[in-house]
C-alpha cells in the first residue's frame, strides 16, 4: 500500500480526534447525562488496551498459546472481585480533589512532598518504556502496511512524528485548565471513540481469520485447540497479578478510573461493560494468532506481533488492513495522550512546583502568572516525556517484543500496590514504611528488569547478567540469591518478569510492614488517614464538615481577620479567576450564604480553598502555597498560622488527650521541663506522695518537691545509707541525675510491705518524666512463684538423681550378670563346635549347626543388650583420631564381599577420593566400623537379588558414607520406627537368620556419641539407603576423583585341603573356674590337635606351668572376688616368661581392653566364636615359629 495514503489517513484520523475532543468540551453537558456518562467512562477505561494488547497479545498467543490471557484476565478479575477497592479509591479521591496516584499516596501519608516526588519519579521512569512501546508499535505497523523501513533515518523516522502529534494532542486537550481535578469531557469522549474503533477493527480481522480457517481442511476449532494445547506458560500467575495491579497503579488507568470518575456508581456499570469489552477482544486474539501461524509460520518472515496487519494484507483485503492499522493507531494514541496528561500533572505538582516554591516562594504566591506557569510546566513535561520515550524507542530498535516492554512497565507501577492497599486498609502503615518499601522495591525492579533490558539492547555489557556483578553468581539479576534458593522457592524456571516481580514486590511489602512496625505513624498521619480508611463516613467536598477539629461549621475563625475575598483572591491566582468565582459561588449557594466583601472566612471556606489549590498543584504543595500566598497578601504570620496550622490544633487536641490519659492510668506520673520545673502530673502522683493542696502547680521547682519528700518521707521508705547526707546535697544529686538525661528503674519495698517501682526517662527537649507504680501484687506473686520454682527444682533434681541411680543400677546389673549368663552359652557353643567337627553323620552335623546358630542368636541378643546398656550408661568413651578410610572400607569389603558372592549378590565399593590420594576422617575407628558393619549386614540380610553398594562421597568439610541395597524396601510407617529397640520389618526370605532389631538402635546411639548424623531412605520395591556423615580431617573438602573397586558375584569354591595341621602339638593352658567351660575347651581344642591343660584355680595353673613348656595361656577374667585374669596372667608369666596369653571374658568394656593392651594381652569376648579362637591360636603359632 502506498505510504502517502497511510500517512494521509493517519492525519485525517488525528484531525477527527481533535474535532471529537473539541465537540466534547463544547457540549460537556451531553456527555454527563446519566445514560451517557457510564458508557463513556467504561469505554474510556479501555485505554488500558494499548498497542500491546492490540498487536502484542496476538504475538504472545502465537508464541505461547494462552500466555496472552493474563493481560485481560487481571482486569476482569479486578472488576469481578475487587471492584469495591476501585470504588473506595474513587470515593476518597473525590473527597480530597486528588489529581494523580502520587497525590493520592502523599495525601494519605501526611501530605509528604518527598513521598509524592518519589511516586512521580517511579511513574515517570516506568512510563518511558511503555510509551516507547506505543511508538515502536506504530512504526512497525507502518512498515508492515507500506513495506518501508525508515527507522534508521534521523528525520525520516515515523516514530518522531507520531510522538509529536500525540504530544500536541495531549497539550491541546489535556492542559487547557490548571485545575487537574476538573473532568475533561472532550478528552474522555475522544478516548472512548478510540476504544470503539480499535474494538471494531480487531473484531473485523478476527472474523476474517475465522472465515479463512473455516475454509481450510482443518476446522477453526482444531486450529485454535492446537494453538492452546500447551497450556498456561511459565509466569502466567505473575502476569495476571501484574495486570490486576496495573488497573489501579498505571498512571493513565488511575487518571481515567479514579480522577475522571464522575460518580462512583459508574464503576458498577463498568464492571459489565468494560468486562464484556475485554472478553470480546480476548476471544478475537486466538483465531488471528491461529490463522497467522498457519499462513506465516513456514515463511518466518512475518513477526507474530504483525499478524493483525499481515493477515488481511496476505489475503488481499487492503481496506481491512488499513482499518486494522487505524485500530492499532487508536490504541497507541489513546494510551499516549492519557498517560502524558497524567504524568504532566505529577511532574508539575510533585516535582517542579515544590522546587519552585522553595526557590521563589514569595514571587509564586503573589504573582498573577502562577496559573500560566503551571500550565507551561505541564506542557514542557509532555514534550520532555515524548522525547525520552522516543529516545528509548530508538535505543531499543525493536529488539524486545511488545509484551516484554509492557510487562516490564507493569512490574514497575505494581510497586505502588502495597502502598495503595496499606493506605486503604491498614491503619498502622506509616509514611516512612511506604517510602522505604517503594525505594527498595523500585531498586530491585531496576536491577532485575530495567538494567538487563538495557544490556540486552546493547547499552550495557551483558556479562554481568549471566555471571553476576564481579563474578558473584548469587547477584545475577535473573536468579537472585543463587540456584539453591531458586530450587527451594520453585523459581529456578521462572521467566525474567516473574522473577523480578516476585522479588521486588516481596521486598517492597516486607519493608513497608517492618519499617511501619518499627516507626509507627504519627498522630497527624493517623488523623489524616481516617477519611481513607473509612471514606463512607467522611464528608464530601464542600459539605461543610471537613473543617479542622476545633472549629464548628460556619463559625468564624478565631484570632484572625481573614475574609472570604482574601481566599478567593489567592485561589484566582492559582486556578484562574473564572474557576475560583464559580467554585466560591457554588459553595455560597450550597450553604445559603451571600458573598460580600466583608464576609468572614470560616474553616469551610479555608478547606474549599485548599481543595482548589490541591487540584491545581497537588495536596503536598497546596498547604505551603496557601501559607505563602496569604502571607504575601498582607496578613500577619500569626494569623496565618492560627488558621492554617492544623498541626497546632492537633497538638492542642493531643494535650487534652494526654491529660485525660494521665488521669485514667494507675501509675503516678510527673513531668518536668528542661529547667527542672513541673509541667504535668496526675492525681495518682499527688495521692501517692500526699502533697498538700496547692503545692503542685505548673512551674513549681522540682527541687522543692524532692526536698519535701526527703523531709516527710511520704512513701515510708527504709532509710538508705546516703540519707545521712544534708537534704540540700541529696536534692542536688537527684537534680544532676535528671539533667544528665540518664534513665533508671528502681524497685523499693516500703515499711508497710508494699513495693513501688520508679522509672525515670529523659525527654527529647531536655525534660524528664518519672512514673511510680504500685507493683505489690506482682512482687507477692513473684515471691510465691519463686518459692514454687525452688520446690519444683528440688523435686526435679531428686527425681533426676533417682532416675540416674536406677539407670546406673540397671547398667551395673546387666554388666554383672553378663558373665554368669554368657558362661553356659560359651560352654555350650564350645561343645557344639566340637560336635560339628566330628565325623558324624550329616544329620548330626546339621543338628549341631542348628544348635550353634541358636546359640549365636542368643549371643547376638545379649551383645546387643549389653552394647545398648554401655552406650546409655556412658561407659563407652570414643577414641577420636584420624582414620584411613581406604583401609577401613577395604577391610569391610574383604569381610562382606565373599558373603555376597556366596549368595550370588554383587558387592561394590565406590570411593570419591582426591586424585586417588587416601581419604582421612576423624572418628572412632572401632565404633565407626561397627555402624558400617550393621549397615552392611542388614543390606545383605534383606537383599535377595541385585547387590549392595558402599560409597564414600565428600560433602563440603565432611564425608558421606552410604550403604545402598536392592532389597524389598521399607514402608514409610516402618521407616519412622527403624531405630526402636527390637523393631523388625517382616523379612520375606531367610538368610543368616532374622535380625534382632537392635543393630540400628545401636547405630543411632553410636552416631549420637560420635556426633555423626545418620540418614535413611527407602523405596518399596527398589531398596534402601543408610548413611552416616563423618568429618574429614582438617575440614577440607575432598576433590572428586573416582577410585572404585567391586566384587562381582562368584560361586563359592571349597577351601583347599591343608597338607598339615599347624596347631598340631601346641601346648595350651586353660584357666577357668567353670568345669563346663574347661571341658568344652578341651573338646574343641583337642579336635584341632592341641594338647590342652586345664586348671580350676591359679595353684593348679602354676603347677602345670612349672611342669610343661606352654605355647599359649587362655585365662578367664572373673576367677573369684580377690583374683582376676590379669593378675593370674602376670603370675603365670613369672613362671613362663614371654608366653602369649588372652583373657576370655564377657566384659567388653573399653577400660578392660586398655588394661589388657598395656600388659600385652588380647581380649576374647564370651561366648567366643571358634573361628576367632582358631585365628588367635594360629597367630601365636606363627609368631612362635
Amino acid at each position: 500500500m502506498p505510504a502517502i495514503w497511510v500517512i494521509l489517513v493517519s492525519l485525517l484520523y488525528a484531525a477527527m480526534l481533535f474535532a471529537v475532543a473539541w465537540l466534547g468540551d463544547r457540549h460537556a453537558s451531553l456527555t454527563q447525562r446519566d445514560g451517557v456518562r457510564p458508557v463513556i467512562y467504561s469505554l474510556a477505561l479501555a485505554v488500558y488496551c494499548s498497542s500491546w494488547t492490540f498487536y502484542g497479545a496476538v504475538g504472545t498467543a502465537a508464541r505461547h498459546g494462552l500466555g496472552y490471557l493474563p493481560i485481560y484476565l487481571g482486569p476482569m478479575l479486578l472488576f469481578l472481585l475487587g471492584w469495591r477497592m476501585l470504588e473506595r479509591l474513587a470515593l476518597v479521591a473525590g473527597q480530597h480533589n486528588t489529581v494523580s496516584i502520587a497525590d493520592f499516596i502523599a495525601s494519605r501519608f501526611g501530605r509528604a512532598p518527598r513521598l509524592a516526588a518519589l511516586v512521580a519519579l517511579i511513574a515517570l521512569i516506568a512510563a518511558v518504556p511503555y510509551l516507547a512501546l506505543q511508538y515502536q508499535a506504530v512504526v512497525t505497523s507502518l512498515g508492515v502496511l507500506t513495506g518501508l523501513d525508515a527507522r534508521g533515518q534521523r528525520w525520516g523516522d515515523p516514530a518522531l512524528y507520531v510522538a509529536a502529534i500525540m504530544a500536541l494532542f495531549a497539550i491541546l486537550f489535556g492542559t487547557r485548565q490548571v485545575d487537574a481535578s476538573e473532568h475533561r469531557p472532550g478528552l474522555m469522549l475522544a478516548v472512548a471513540l478510540e476504544s470503539v474503533i480499535k474494538l471494531l477493527a480487531l473484531l473485523a480481522v478476527g472474523v476474517l481469520a475465522l472465515r479463512w480457517l473455516g475454509a481450510q481442511p482443518h476446522s477453526a476449532g482444531q486450529a485454535i485447540a492446537q494453538l492452546i494445547q500447551r497450556g498456561p506458560p511459565t509466569g502466567f500467575v505473575a502476569q495476571t497479578l501484574l495486570a490486576f495491579a496495573a488497573m489501579m497503579c498505571l498512571p493513565r488507568q488511575f487518571h481515567v478510573a479514579v480522577v475522571e470518575c464522575g460518580d462512583v456508581a459508574d464503576i458498577r456499570r463498568a464492571r459489565w461493560l468494560f468486562g464484556g469489552y475485554l472478553l470480546l477482544i480476548s476471544l478475537m486474539v486466538l483465531p488471528i494468532a491461529a490463522a497467522g501461524q498457519a499462513l506465516f509460520h513456514a515463511a518466518g518472515a512475518v513477526t507474530p506481533d504483525s499478524f493483525v496487519l499481515a493477515l488481511p494484507l496476505s489475503l488481499g483485503h487492503e481496506g481491512l488492513a488499513l482499518v486494522a492499522y487505524i485500530g492499532g493507531f487508536s490504541a497507541a494514541t489513546g494510551m499516549v495522550i492519557v498517560v502524558s496528561v497524567a504524568l504532566s500533572n505529577m511532574v508539575s505538582n510533585d516535582l517542579v512546583m515544590p522546587w519552585l516554591l522553595r526557590r521563589q516562594p514569595q514571587r509564586l504566591a503573589a504573582g498573577a502568572d502562577t496559573a500560566a506557569l503551571v500550565l507551561w510546566v505541564r506542557r514542557a513535561a509532555i514534550v520532555l516525556l515524548a522525547l525520552l520515550a522516543y529516545g528509548y524507542s530508538r535505543g531499543m530498535d525493536g529488539r524486545m517484543p511488545l509484551a516484554s516492554l509492557g510487562l516490564m512497565a507493569f512490574a514497575a507501577v505494581a510497586q505502588f500496590a502495597p502502598a495503595l492497599v496499606a493506605g486503604l486498609y491498614w491503619p498502622g502503615a506509616s509514611r516512612r514504611g511506604v517510602e522505604a518499601g517503594l525505594l527498595v522495591g523500585f531498586a530491585l525492579w531496576g536491577y532485575t528488569l530495567l538494567l538487563p533490558s538495557l544490556a540486552e539492547s546493547g547499552w550495557l555489557d551483558t556479562a554481568w547478567i549471566e555471571h553476576g556483578p564481579w563474578g558473584q553468581q548469587w547477584l545475577r539479576p535473573h536468579q537472585l540469591l543463587g540456584s539453591s534458593v531458586g530450587l527451594v522457592l520453585g523459581s529456578a524456571d521462572w521467566d525474567a518478569i516473574t522473577h523480578g516481580t516476585f522479588w521486588s514486590l516481596l521486598a517492597n511489602a516486607a519493608t513497608l510492614v517492618l519499617v511501619s512496625l518499627r516507626w509507627r505513624p504519627s498522630l497527624t498521619e493517623q488523623m489524616q488517614a481516617q477519611p481513607f480508611l473509612a471514606p463512607q463516613h467522611a464528608p464530601r467536598p464542600g459539605a461543610g464538615q471537613a473543617q479542622p477539629a476545633a472549629d464548628q461549621p460556619g463559625a468564624p475563625l478565631q484570632a484572625s481577620r481573614l475574609r472570604v475575598r482574601d481566599l478567593q483572591t489567592v485561589a484566582s491566582r492559582i486556578v484562574g479567576q473564572r474557576t475560583a468565582e464559580r467554585a466560591f459561588a457554588e459553595h455560597a449557594r450550597r450553604h445559603a450564604l451571600t458573598l460580600s466583601p466583608e464576609l468572614r472566612a470560616d474553616a469551610r471556606w479555608l478547606r474549599l480553598t485548599e481543595l482548589l489549590l490541591a487540584g491545581a498543584v497537588g495536596a503536598a504543595s497546596a498547604r505551603l502555597l496557601l501559607t505563602r500566598a496569604l502571607q504575601g497578601s498582607g496578613m500577619e504570620l500569626a494569623a496565618i498560622v492560627s488558621v492554617l496550622d492544623e498541626a497546632g490544633q492537633e497538638l492542642r487536641f493531643n494535650r487534652d488527650i494526654l491529660l485525660a490519659t494521665l488521669e485514667h492510668i494507675d501509675p503516678g506520673v510527673s513531668v518536668v521541663d528542661a529547667e527542672m520545673r513541673l509541667v504535668a502530673w496526675n492525681r495518682r502522683y499527688q495521692q501517692l506522695f500526699n502533697y498538700p493542696a496547692g503545692m503542685l502547680y505548673v512551674g513549681r521547682s522540682v527541687a522543692d518537691l524532692i526536698a519535701h519528700n526527703l523531709r516527710h518521707d511520704p512513701l515510708g521508705l527504709a532509710r538508705e545509707p546516703a540519707q545521712h547526707l544534708p537534704i540540700e546535697e541529696q536534692v542536688q544529686k537527684r537534680i544532676a541525675l535528671m539533667r544528665q538525661g540518664r534513665a533508671y528503674t528502681l524497685v523499693r519495698e516500703l515499711r508497710d510491705g508494699r513495693f513501688i517501682e520508679m522509672r525515670g526517662h529523659p525527654l527529647p527537649n531536655g525534660g524528664y518524666v518519672t512514673s511510680y507504680s504500685d507493683i505489690s501484687a506482682f512482687k507477692h506473686a513473684e515471691r510465691k512463684l519463686r518459692d514454687v520454682n525452688e520446690t519444683l527444682e528440688q523435686r526435679v533434681a531428686q527425681r533426676s538423681r533417682e532416675l540416674a541411680a536406677a539407670h546406673e543400677s540397671r547398667s551395673r546389673y546387666l554388666t554383672a550378670i553378663s558373665h554368669d549368663v554368657l558362661q553356659p552359652i560359651h560352654a555350650t557353643r564350645l561343645f557344639a563346635s566340637a560336635l560339628r567337627e566330628e565325623a558324624h553323620p550329616a544329620q548330626m552335623r546339621q543338628l549341631a549347626g542348628q544348635i550353634d546358630a541358636a546359640l549365636g542368636a542368643a549371643e547376638d541378643l545379649l551383645d546387643g543388650v549389653l552394647d545398648i546398656s554401655r552406650l546409655d550408661a556412658g561407659a563407652l568413651q570414643p577414641d577420636i583420631q584420624a582414620i584411613d578410610l581406604h583401609a577401613l572400607l577395604g577391610a569391610l569389603q574383604q569381610q562382606y564381599a565373599p558373603l555376597a558372592a556366596k549368595r550370588q549378590l554383587q558387592w561394590r565399593l565406590r570411593i570419591s577420593a582426591r586424585h586417588g590420594a587416601p581419604l582421612w576422617v576423624r572418628s572412632d575407628a572401632r565404633l565407626l566400623r561397627r555402624v558400617l558393619q550393621n549397615f552392611a549386614a542388614n543390606a545383605l540380610r534383606y537383599t535377595q537379588h541385585g547387590g549392595v553398594l558402599m560409597t564414600a562421597r565428600p560433602r563440603g568439610s565432611a564425608l558421606l558414607l552410604q550403604v545402598w541395597d536392592t532389597g524389598p524396601g521399607i514402608p514409610p510407617a516402618h521407616l519412622a520406627r527403624i531405630y526402636d529397640e527390637f523393631h523388625r520389618y517382616q523379612q520375606v526370605f531367610d538368610w543368616d537368620g532374622r535380625g534382632l532389631g537392635l543393630g540400628l538402635s545401636i547405630c543411632q546411639r553410636i552416631a549420637r556419641l560420635l556426633q555423626h548424623p545418620l540418614q535413611a531412605r527407602s523405596t518399596l520395591g527398589r531398596g534402601s539407603m543408610f548413611a552416616i556423615t563423618v568429618p574429614l580431617v582438617g575440614g577440607a573438602a575432598a576433590q572428586r576423583g573416582l577410585g572404585n573397586t567391586s566384587a562381582a558375584p562368584r560361586s563359592a569354591r571349597p577351601a583347599l585341603a591343608t597338607p598339615f595341621n599347624p596347631l598340631q602339638g601346641m601346648q595350651v593352658l586353660c584357666l577357668d573356674n567353670s568345669p563346663d567351660i574347661l571341658q568344652g575347651m578341651q573338646a574343641l581344642l583337642g579336635r584341632w590337635g592341641i594338647a590342652v591343660h586345664t586348671a580350676l584355680n591359679l595353684q593348679q595353673a602354676l603347677q602345670i606351668a612349672r611342669d610343661t613348656a606352654l605355647d599359649c595361656l587362655l585365662v578367664d577374667y572373673h576367677l573369684h572376688e580377690r583374683l582376676d585374669g590379669l593378675a593370674a596372667l602376670q603370675a603365670l608369666r613369672q613362671t613362663r616368661p614371654g608366653t602369649p596369653g588372652a583373657l576370655v571374658t564377657a566384659d567388653g568394656s573399653d577400660q578392660l581392653k586398655a588394661q589388657a593392651a598395656a600388659h600385652g594381652v588380647v581380649v576374647l569376648n564370651k561366648p567366643i566364636k571358634p573361628a576367632a579362637l582358631r585365628a588367635f591360636l594360629l597367630a601365636q603359632r606363627r609368631t612362635a615359629g
